[in-house]
Formats: structure tokens, sequence, C-alpha cells
């Protein structure tokens, strides 16, 4: 492991044990109130990425797969669809480190829009820093999270779909 590596690890680690201790998730949105770019576009490029793998048994990349397939059909299901090689994506990231008994980890859904002049921007995210004992932690639980965040900014904006 590189030092950088195990810096990042360390940071992540701290952070996450603040939660252990205070047994808390928090949700974040950013930025706020920039949902409007989420006004009209029902197609997408998906993805779902495992950042931080640390302590956990089980194949990231198997995670990653079986999270990737949830996180589109939680979307088809609200009525957004996955277009391969869409101006647009969807990105579904966990980072997870074991602690105990308890696994805390961090997911975020974000959402990257091309802009005019062909350079792909963070136009709006949200995610939480949570912690769950190991035999709660799965696939499941993170693509629900990431629909569940998207989902409902992405309604407010496009209330025609909620039917």
């Amino acid at each position: 492991m590189t030092i950088l590596n195990t810096h990042r690890c360390a940071v992540l680690f701290s952070l996450l044990l603040s939660v252990v201790v205070s047994g808390h998730s928090q949700a974040q949105v950013y930025p706020r109130g920039n949902g409007l770019a989420l006004d009209g576009i029902t197609q997408f490029d998906v993805y779902a990425e495992v950042t931080d793998w640390v302590g956990l048994a089980g194949d990231p990349k198997e995670f990653r797969l079986n999270m990737q397939k949830l996180f589109e059909a939680g979307l088809e299901s609200a009525g957004v669809y996955r277009r391969v090689a869409a101006r647009d994506s969807l990105i579904c990231r966990v980072q997870a480190t074991v602690a105990g008994d308890l696994v805390a980890y961090t997911s975020r859904v974000e959402y990257w829009g091309n802009t005019p002049v062909g350079v792909h921007a963070l136009l709006w995210e949200n995610g939480t820093i949570a912690t769950v004992s190991q035999n709660q932690f799965n696939e499941e639980l993170v693509a629900n999270q990431c629909v569940s965040y998207f989902t409902e900014e992405w309604l407010k904006w496009n209330p025609s779909q909620n039917s």
C-alpha cells in the first residue's frame, strides 16, 4: 500500500470512526438547490464504483457488478433509464472499511453533465456516511441508498414522472 493510500484510508477511517462512536448517519446534498440541473433528463449512462474496500470479505469487483445491476433496476422503476455513452452520467460510489463488527461506509450518488464546451462537470451530488453491522452491509443497501437519494431529488424536478 502506498503512503498516499495509507493516508487516505487513515483519513476515511478516522472520519468513519466518529460515525461509529455516534451511531448516526449523515446525508448531504451538493450543491444545494442545484437539483434544477436534473430537469427534463430521463436517460443517463449509469455506473457503480467501489473506491475503497478495506478489511471486508468478498470480492469488491463482484460487489460492484451486483451494485450496478441493482442501481440500474432501481432507477428504471423510478422512470430513469440507462443509455450507454449518454452525455449525462449517474455514478453510485461506495467506500467501506471494517471497524470491529461494524462496517463504516460512505455511499454517494453523483450527476455529471456534459457542459457546452464538452467537459464533464459535477452538477449534483448526495450521499451519506453510516455504519451497519457486517452482516447488514451489502450491494442492495448501497444501491438502494443511491437510488433513493437520486430519485427523491429527480422527482422534484420531473413531477410528471411521479405517476
